[in-house]
């Protein structure tokens, strides 16, 4: 057979568990059977160990049962994406009125199917925010609670440059607002 190789894998989850995306199995005389297998469905990842289990194929049926549970009573919760625009944010003194306030990092959590419902949002946004302002300054905080636990959290940041109004840009402005009056 010149040219063409095959792999072999022990972890027979790899072929028979929907979602299995392998790991790594093992036996010795003292550990017995042992397996690590990791399996992804609907965006949550799980990996089930299992030691010193008597025979090969309860290492198997043991991951699959531990993957199943899993599976079946967690699921993964995405709460925020980066750069998802949050609150709209009101700045004084800056040519702009509003800025928008966007979430720095993705935000998610593990989550008992069925308890997503009882997940509190929290915006913490300083009250008086003044220009000027820099696009990715932190200009506040976004909190995720579950029964009074922070469960995630990012930094909210300013999305555009806000500059400080001065008198050139003001007239500008007056200006502007007159001729689009007159047309």
């Amino acid at each position: 057979m010149i040219g063409k190789s095959s792999l072999v894998n022990t972890n027979k989850l790899v072929r028979n568990y929907s979602g299995c995306t392998g790991l790594k199995t093992g036996s010795t005389s003292l550990a017995l059977y042992n397996l690590s297998a990791s399996a992804t469905r609907d965006n949550l990842n799980l990996i089930a160990v299992v030691m010193k289990a008597p025979t090969s194929k309860i290492r198997f049926e043991t991951a699959a049962t531990l993957l199943d549970y899993g599976f079946s009573n967690f699921r993964y919760k995405s709460l925020v994406n980066e750069k998802d625009s949050v609150k709209t944010v009101n700045i004084s003194k800056g040519i702009s009125p509003t800025i928008n306030a966007i979430a720095e990092f993705n935000c998610g959590t593990l989550i008992s199917k069925g308890n997503d419902v009882n997940i509190e949002q929290n915006i913490s946004i300083d009250d008086s925010i003044s220009a000027p302002i820099s696009k990715g300054q932190v200009i506040g905080e976004l909190t995720y609670t579950l029964n009074g636990n922070i469960i995630a959290k990012t930094n909210l940041l300013a999305s555009d440059d806000v500059d400080k109004i001065g008198l050139i840009s003001m007239s500008k402005s007056v200006c502007n607002s007159w001729f689009n009056l007159l047309r």
